[in-house]
């Protein structure tokens, strides 16, 4: 609409001038463009442009710069493929981009081949995210496959999503048969007469399927033995045995896999570990001074486990044999307690208190124990509430929400630093933090803040957890009757690394009913330097990599997240390089990584074959894609020269016509 408009006036303008007075056609048609262009000018439209843009796919070309390729004698093979690939005509269809890596990613300048390192995992972590957010494009590999540090690069395969692996495959590609003991996983303590369980990671790099026997021996005897099958499609099981503990005392096994035929390194096959047998059998003291049907839903309660004997006395009968019990349960203590008392502190006895409306809590109040409560007059209902983060012994899985109250007097109880809450109190729905049941580690104490526990087992026998009713009652006399100074944190590795061989530190926690405890949340210090590392959980216990750390002496501790648990451990790492050990290629995981992201396993005697395909094949297409562009019009340079032309044109021609 401007655009017209000013055309009509820049007509009107020129033909009053050169058209209304006098007949100038020409003057008139350079002056009517002169105005035209000084009005475009001023409107200023703007110039949309399309314009077609063609982005040629990625192509990267990954250069192993370690020690492995030059002890393997094939530096000289992949500087000869890395110039052909430079003079393959590739960059006409591909924007090529070339890398060398060791423990890190790096543009390829120059290869030495004097690396010590070789973190695959990494480099293609860093090559996926240089990548990322682009089309498919292809990767071609020139490794022998052996990486020494960081994880393993097939396991990150999945989550190379756009990039296709053409590993080209250097070093000596023969498979020597292998069997090997990869991991034991088992508790170092179980109870006499229990059946434990031991876990076993085996794994063989084979060419064809093979058999062989899984063997466990103490002292000579067979106590278990399994033929075990693997295959180059299933090189690795996991097997589980369970095995009896039937003597007290310290207990050393022996694991073997028996070798291949020709199989060279034997001394991966055998593997020791030892298990320290429990006596499970408990003494448990009843002590009451009234009658209750609680005494005899926990007498009946404990009795259900064979492990346990229980006998039910009065306070004074109790004092006769005290000492054969490993632990003493008082209900609803009062002052006919009183010696009684005197004797368990005097023994150190393990005990748990149960409370309710007939106890003395003014008599408790003076025993100075990890409790202590100002009762008021009435009594209250009391509900349970599971404490998720109660870590001394494990806490089966009753319906809390379920269960019917327990009954004592109302008051506020107060705890000692020292104790942990097993259950809260829950008051007519309303949740409060005042515990109802909670237990002391040193000296060993539990309490019950509330009768009719009773009314618990018969809910429970109605839910179908009367199992669940009896393994509480169990848990907490085993957590009590446990006084054996045990190792509860146990570490696991070895006392002398080489540089560059992965580097683990287990770390196996137990909590005091020697259940491994997953929520130790423990962390590794190392001294010299000063390096505080979490730990990560791995099954029922942590794990440490510091694969990472030079060559030197160090010392560390582990410790869990209170510092209750705490162990020193010292290694040492040899200046040692596993890139010089490295004499073959890893043929299986890099067949694996390619066939992982739908790409292809080459030779160096096949690289033409390579060329041809990413030459020749489709699926890498070039992106087409369109720019638009806008431009202002005054951008245009040449509609001032035209104006300029159109003015001087104007003025030579009324020269001539002598109107100057």
């Amino acid at each position: 609409m401007y655009y017209i408009l000013a055309v009509l006036i820049a007509f009107a303008l020129s033909a009053f001038q050169y058209l209304y007075k006098r007949k100038a056609l020409s003057l008139f048609i350079l002056r009517f463009l002169t105005y035209l262009v000084i009005f475009t000018l001023i409107i200023n439209p703007k110039v949309k442009k399309q314009s077609e843009i063609i982005t040629k796919p990625s192509l990267y070309i990954l250069a192993d710069n370690t020690l492995s390729i030059k002890k393997q004698q094939s530096d000289k093979k992949l500087q000869q493929i890395v110039k052909q690939l430079k003079q393959a005509d590739l960059n006409q269809k591909y924007q090529l981009h070339f890398f060398k890596f060791d423990s890190v990613l790096m543009p390829l300048d120059s290869l030495s081949f004097m690396a010590k390192q070789t973190n695959l995992s990494k480099a293609l972590n860093e090559l996926n995210f240089i990548h990322q957010g682009q089309a498919k494009a292809p990767v071609i590999l020139l490794t022998d496959g052996q990486s020494n540090t960081g994880q393993n690069y097939v396991y990150e395969s999945s989550s190379f999503k756009n990039l296709n692996f053409y590993p080209v495959v250097l070093g000596d590609t023969t498979t020597y048969q292998d069997l090997k003991i990869d991991l034991i996983n088992v508790n170092p303590y179980a109870y006499k007469d229990n059946h434990f369980p031991v876990e076993f990671f085996l794994s063989a790099t084979v060419n064809k399927p093979v058999h062989s026997n899984l063997t466990i021996t103490e002292k000579g005897r067979v106590l278990y033995k399994k033929r075990l099958q693997f295959s180059p499609d299933k090189p690795a099981q996991r097997v589980l045995v369970k095995l009896t503990a039937k003597n007290k005392g310290l207990h050393h096994y022996k694991v073997t896999v028996t070798p291949l035929h020709q199989e060279k390194n034997r001394q991966n096959n055998v593997q020791n570990f030892t298990v320290e047998v429990i006596d499970n059998a408990k003494k448990v003291l009843l002590v009451s001074d009234i009658i209750h049907p609680d005494l005899g839903a926990i007498k009946r309660s404990l009795k259900s486990h064979k492990y346990i004997q229980i006998d039910l006395l009065k306070p004074k009968k109790a004092l006769a044999d005290l000492q054969k019990y490993e632990a003493v349960i008082l209900y609803q203590p009062n002052a006919a307690f009183n010696n009684l008392m005197l004797q368990l502190k005097k023994w150190r006895k393990p005990w748990l208190i149960i409370t309710g409306k007939h106890t003395d809590w003014t008599f408790l109040n003076r025993q100075n124990l990890f409790f202590s409560k100002q009762p008021a007059g009435s009594f209250e209902n009391f509900f349970p509430v599971k404490n998720e983060h109660f870590q001394l012994f494990k806490l089966p899985e009753l319906k809390t929400d379920d269960l019917p109250p327990l009954i004592d007097f109302y008051g506020q109880i107060q705890l000692r630093s020292t104790a942990d809450i097993a259950y809260f109190s829950k008051i007519n729905a309303l949740p409060t933090k005042q515990p109802l049941m909670a237990f002391n580690e040193q000296p060993k104490q539990g309490a019950v803040f509330g009768e009719n526990i009773w009314q618990w087992a018969l809910q429970s026998g109605v839910q179908g957890q009367k199992a669940d009713f009896d393994q509480l009652l169990y848990q907490i006399v085993r957590y009590l009757s446990l006084q054996i100074d045990l190792d509860r944190l146990e570490l696991t590795y070895k006392k002398r690394y080489y540089q560059g061989e992965q580097i683990l530190i287990n770390a196996k926690f137990l909590n005091e009913n020697l259940e491994p405890d997953t929520k130790a949340m423990p962390e590794l210090i190392i001294q010299r330097p000063y390096k505080k590392i979490p730990m990560a959980l791995h099954n029922d216990y942590y794990l440490a990599d510091l694969s990472d750390l030079p060559a030197g002496n160090y010392t560390f501790t582990v410790s869990d997240k209170d510092g209750s648990l705490k162990q020193n451990g010292y290694f040492e790492i040899l200046p040692f390089s596993l890139e010089a050990k490295n004499i073959t290629a890893n043929l299986k995981d890099l067949k694996t990584l390619a066939k992982q992201s739908k790409g292809h396993v080459y030779f160096p005697n096949q690289s033409k074959e390579l060329f041809s395909f990413l030459k020749n094949t489709s699926n890498y297409p070039a992106i087409m894609s369109y720019k638009t562009q806008t431009t202002p019009l005054i951008d245009y340079k040449w509609l001032l020269f035209l104006l300029v032309i159109l003015l001087a044109a104007e003025w030579f021609l009324k020269k001539l016509r002598g109107e100057l």
